[in-house]
């Protein structure tokens, strides 16, 4: 296994909403085949995605009970990952066993532990609870995109918020920006933090329409990296000179599981303090993410994971904006949180 991967971690699979009772979802995590399922008994579990009598993929078969059946023999699967049906035998099925994970349900998400059992505790879980759906005031919508590249770029570019007046520049992006910005880092335990702040400009395309209170605003846009893959924005706008309470709050939550070295899994959550009561509102936004993320910055991403981190002429990056400087730390913790625990 790549010691880029931080094993003793937590990941999302998938959101709650999106595995309901008696259903399935399968996804490769850190290059292991994981499928989890909801019984009868409303919890998720979640095993390797793999029969241990022929290899055929059990998320290809059908939850019964509190079991996961797999298609071909109908041998059934306990979320300890124990067989616990196997019509063919007389005797005990339980000598046939596949992997379990740990599982827990935090924040809307189903969330998978891929390293030791032993260390498993949910409480190392991120606080994404401003992200709950009963949030008094907020209004949270969730969604799903994949990457075709590291996801230690995709840190990189959350990191690095510098390229939204250029890149973003008809959707997230602000005017201007980049000539009265405010910025530094902070740094915590297994967290760094890029704090980011614009004044006296004009909306962004995605607050324009909802912005009436003054034709000029400041804008706060702080990015947490906490390790190992889970990043939040806490975004919003208020009149020039004054503060986020008086002003739009849309705070947004990227939780990023690698699927292979070179793939990732992008969830993402955004949730508002205003227009919400209007659903029609959450398309609007959905729309905004696929352009801004899926049609402006993962092409980018993409492509630089071809042209550079593939590249056999042994490109480095250069680093010179405050974003490289807290993707540069978060890189070196990750080197730190994977290695004692890296698998052959």
């Amino acid at each position: 296994m790549s010691n880029t991967f931080v094993m003793d971690a937590w990941y999302v699979i998938a959101w709650s909403e999106d595995l309901p009772a008696m259903g399935r979802v399968s996804k490769t995590i850190l290059g292991l085949p994981v499928v989890a399922f909801r019984g009868e008994d409303g919890v998720a579990k979640a095993v390797t995605n793999r029969c241990a009598h022929r290899g055929v993929p059990l998320s290809m078969g059908t939850v019964v009970g509190g079991n996961i059946r797999c298609p071909y023999h109908a041998l059934e699967f306990n979320g300890g990952g124990v067989c616990v049906r196997n019509p063919h035998i007389k005797g005990e099925p339980g000598r046939l066993t596949v992997r379990s994970y740990p599982v827990a349900e935090r924040h809307g998400a189903v969330w998978v532990w891929t390293g030791d059992p032993a260390r498993a505790d949910a409480a190392l879980i991120p606080d994404f609870s401003g992200f709950d759906v009963d949030v008094p005031g907020y209004r949270t919508i969730h969604g799903y995109v994949t990457v075709e590249a590291d996801y230690r770029l995709v840190i990189d570019n959350l990191l690095d918020l510098s390229h939204a007046e250029y890149l973003h520049a008809n959707t997230v992006g602000t005017p201007g920006s980049s000539g009265s910005v405010k910025t530094s880092v902070d740094v915590g335990d297994q967290r760094v933090t890029v704090l980011r702040k614009v004044f006296d400009l004009t909306p962004s395309a995605v607050f324009k329409p909802v912005w009436s209170r003054s034709e000029r605003i400041d804008q706060q846009a702080n990015m947490t990296w906490r390790a190992p893959s889970h990043l939040l924005l806490d975004l919003g706008i208020m009149p020039t000179g004054g503060v986020l309470a008086d002003g739009l709050h849309f705070p947004s939550a990227h939780l990023l599981t690698p699927e292979t070295e070179r793939t990732t899994h992008y969830f993402y959550a955004n949730t508002r303090n205003f227009l919400t009561e209007d659903t029609g509102f959450d398309d609007k936004v959905r729309a905004t993410f696929v352009q801004a993320f899926g049609n402006e910055d993962r092409p980018i991403i993409e492509a630089i994971q071809r042209a550079a981190v593939d590249a056999s002429d042994g490109f480095r990056f250069a680093d010179f904006t405050t974003g490289d400087a807290a993707a540069s730390r978060v890189r070196r913790m990750l080197d730190k949180l994977a290695a004692p625990h890296s698998a052959s």
